[in-house]
């Protein structure tokens, strides 16, 4: 035999070589589909690529994420700030003015619920020019207000709603104005989405300070429990996509948690809304009214809300410094 029939093929059987070769034809042609990010039926192919810088899938108010099934759109995500602060009516114009171009300056608030504004417009007039816009009302509820900023939102609607009959020196030791609870509506520019914001203040001394997590004897603490019951109508009709709250409701988060008393701000509220702190925890962070070391200062979303995902509470911290008793509460929420 010549020397050319003795040579033998040494390489990787024929049929395999013509299969690399056929992969290295076809790989273009299927390479601009995004493994893991397929689209739902009938969704617009671009959505796929959309979907690839999205932000991670929502986490739910209690317990771990649930495991993303695969190939599943990861939906847009925004981010917003809400805050609320008790003023303090015996501020002068002046320091109420200097709190809150401090807060509202902050870049992570976009929301804020005001208590104690009764006296304040000049402060939300002079807010105007920094880019914010406030729903205040009139008579007894002007003590409560609403802000946010223009290029966030966009006014829609507003409501108020007499929720408890005050207490005067006739009728109770320690006295206070008719309470309310207003509602203001917001449309989310970059979603076109609605988002309702409730704002309420309870009663002062409704709180044993030498029993904390229970109510005192007074006339006060039983209109704060009648306020409470018909908050929760409020949250349940509340329009839009999301629904947040705001308030001082003078009574410690920490102490409610541990008594856990039926008709407390907990509880009472449990159905419809519930707190940062109940999510977040309270743990390290500084308490929101400093002469009695409390946190009685709330941001709310409604349950139904974090149930189904649309919200998600993401951090909270306070701010000091201020000229109010109060220290304001800011909590970042993830909308969906």
């Amino acid at each position: 035999m010549g020397s050319a029939a003795r040579r033998r093929w040494t390489g990787p059987p024929p049929l395999l070589v013509l299969a690399t070769a056929l992969a290295f034809v076809l790989a273009p042609l299927v390479s601009g589909q995004d493994a893991g990010y397929a689209s739902d039926p009938g969704e617009p192919p671009g959505d796929a690529q959309a979907s690839l810088t999205a932000a991670a899938p929502v986490v739910p108010p209690v317990g771990p994420p649930p495991a993303a099934a695969p190939g599943a759109v990861i939906e847009r995500r925004d981010l917003i700030g809400v805050a609320t602060l008790n003023q303090y009516r015996r501020l002068s114009v002046e320091q109420a003015a200097a709190d809150a171009r401090r807060l509202t300056s902050l870049p992570d608030v976009d929301v804020v619920g005001w208590q104690e504004s009764q006296r304040f417009g000049p402060v939300f007039a002079g807010l105007r020019e920094r880019g914010w816009a406030t729903r205040q009302f009139p008579n007894g509820a002007r003590e409560l207000a609403v802000s946010w900023r223009r290029d966030e939102f966009q006014y829609v609607s507003a409501s108020s709603r007499l929720v408890a009959y005050g207490v005067d020196q006739v009728t109770g030791r320690y006295p206070f104005g008719h309470r309310y609870i207003i509602r203001v509506t917001l449309r989310h520019r970059q979603s076109g989405r609605l988002l309702s914001v409730i704002n309420t203040h309870l009663p002062q001394k409704i709180e044993d300070l030498d029993r904390p997590g229970h109510w005192t004897t007074t006339s006060n603490a039983a209109r704060a429990r009648f306020q409470l019951e018909r908050m929760t109508r409020e949250w349940r009709e509340a329009p839009g996509r999301w629904v947040v709250g705001t308030g001082d409701y003078n009574f410690d988060h920490r102490a409610d948690a541990r008594t856990r008393l039926p008709r407390a701000p907990g509880r009472a509220l449990g159905g419809v809304a519930i707190s940062s702190y109940a999510v977040l925890g309270a743990g390290g962070l500084r308490t929101t009214h400093p002469p009695t070391g409390r946190h009685i200062d709330y941001v709310h979303a409604a349950r139904s809300d974090l149930r189904a995902g649309h919200l998600e509470f993401l951090g909270q911290r306070t701010l000091g410094g201020l000229n109010s008793d109060h220290r304001p509460l800011l909590v970042r929420l993830a909308l969906r």
